[in-house]
């Protein structure tokens, strides 16, 4: 939500549109990169770990980057985290997601995520272009971003891990499924023949 209005912010805030420019590329170099960072990081710490620090992240950008519009270098700082924080939440959403769904139901269950991923998106320029109107008061925004991350936060608390979840579970159990898949196809093949 946060990141979905930050152009409209930093113009309004007199970032100069070079510097806008430059960063919506580099938002998707970031992006992008970063998930291999937390792919890695992921089989050393584990799923709650690394949401609790994305989410940490994601609390000091809301509560910070109304303010740091003054300095463009902060203000592009800013929003390259909340690049790297949304590149970790595809990184690291999809394995958990095989782990606790299966890999049968695994992806389809984080497809489903994709219809929230669509709200939030589009939940920064309905809240600028609607419930802001004229005014375009984006400390409202970012307080109602900031307070998301509290909640998402609690959530992570009480989340439970069995264990550092690792990649390579997710591969031990794709080597599984393909043994079965192929003993299954080899017995009916010899009941066939």
């Amino acid at each position: 939500m946060i990141s979905n209005c930050s152009r409209d912010f930093g113009s309004k805030n007199n970032v100069h549109p070079d510097y806008l420019y430059y960063l919506g590329v580099l938002f998707g170099i970031i992006n992008g990169g970063s998930r291999f960072l937390w792919g890695y990081l992921m089989d050393k710490f584990g799923f709650k770990a690394l949401m609790f620090i994305i989410t940490i992240i994601e609390i000091a950008i809301a509560g910070s980057l109304y303010f740091s519009a003054a300095n463009p270098i902060l203000y592009i700082i800013s929003i390259l985290l909340i690049s790297a924080c949304i590149g970790g939440h595809f990184s690291i959403l999809s394995p958990v997601f095989n782990k606790i769904f299966g890999l049968e139901k695994g992806p389809e269950m984080y497809g489903l995520t994709g219809n929230f991923i669509g709200v939030a998106s589009i939940s920064g320029p309905i809240m600028t272009n609607f419930v802001l109107n004229e005014n375009k008061d984006f400390l409202i925004v970012f307080l109602v971003g900031g307070a998301l991350c509290v909640v998402k936060l609690v959530v992570l608390i009480f989340f439970k891990e069995d264990d550092h979840f690792k990649y390579s579970e997710i591969e031990e159990l794709m080597k599984d499924d393909k043994n079965e898949r192929h003993e299954s196809l080899t017995d009916e093949e010899n009941k066939n023949e």
